[in-house]
């Protein structure tokens, strides 16, 4: 329900989107639906116990990359006499954030690897309207940020929707600390990836975006001197996650705690 919640305002984002297409300047507003987008996204901390996650957490789990449980796939009976193999739940799946992604730019900057590789995969799970609308996304976007490559004003508010790009994403990663990994030392996600490392390799394509924004606009004039500084906040966070990750008893608790030190624990973040 906290998806639907979401999602109920993606018609606006969408529309946004077609709109700055026709020319038509809509940035502002893009940024806001990102921002109310987060505002519900942030719901889930009141609507839903972390502490109960494991009661129906097995239930959305993937087939595919999850042979610990499912070995070589599952029967459907009455469909098929072979085994099939398909992914689990997982937000990654959902359409607004693979749009804003691609609207932003953000999609160039994803590592080559075969965490990227996955999410690519996930793709061919949306209906077919859906994958053609991100192929038609894709093409028309390059034009699109070409036209506003050098107008600062828009570059800065382009910046401000990939940051919120960024609070979505570490805002799901606080949630896979104290959900997920808070609960169980399964190493694979619901749909069938590295726990530890899947978000992680998205935030820090967004994080090398917002790097490189910067650094155009500030090439422009722009003086960014309280953005830079958060994003140095930012990086900081994942660096000393991902440190901690790599310890053979890292400590979970200590990882969410890194959040509030560096005030981005996700229920109190503030995004606008």
């Amino acid at each position: 329900m906290n998806h639907v919640y979401i999602n109920d305002l993606s018609s606006k984002l969408v529309g946004g989107i077609m709109d700055c297409y026709k020319k038509e300047d809509r940035l502002e507003d893009i940024l806001e639906v990102a921002k109310g987008m987060n505002e519900r996204r942030r719901t889930m901390w009141e609507a839903s116990d972390y502490r109960n996650y494991n009661k129906f957490r097995a239930f959305i789990m993937g087939i595919e990359g999850n042979e610990e449980i499912f070995g070589d796939g599952v029967i459907y009976e009455g469909v098929a006499e072979e085994p099939k193999k398909y992914r689990g739940q997982t937000g990654a799946q959902d359409d607004i954030i693979p749009t804003l992604d691609i609207f932003t730019g953000i999609y160039k900057y994803y590592p080559e690897n075969m965490l990227t590789k996955y999410l690519m995969d996930l793709r061919q799970y949306r209906p077919k309207c859906v994958q053609h609308f991100f192929e038609d996304l894709e093409k028309e976007n390059q034009q699109y940020l070409e036209g506003i490559g050098e107008d600062r004003g828009k570059l800065e508010i382009l910046y401000k929707i990939v940051e919120q790009v960024y609070y979505f994403r570490n805002g799901h990663w606080n949630f896979v600390q104290k959900y997920i990994m808070g609960n169980t030392k399964y190493a694979k996600a619901t749909g069938g990836t590295p726990i530890i490392s899947w978000l992680p390799n998205q935030i820090g394509a967004v994080l090398k975006y917002m790097t490189k924004l910067i650094n155009v606009i500030e090439g422009y004039g722009g003086r960014l001197e309280k953005e830079r500084e958060e994003l140095g906040k930012k990086v900081m966070l994942l660096e000393r996650q991902l440190d901690e990750l790599e310890k053979t008893g890292y400590e979970v608790e200590r990882i969410f705690e890194m959040n509030g030190e560096l005030g981005l624990d996700d229920r109190y973040v503030k995004f606008g």
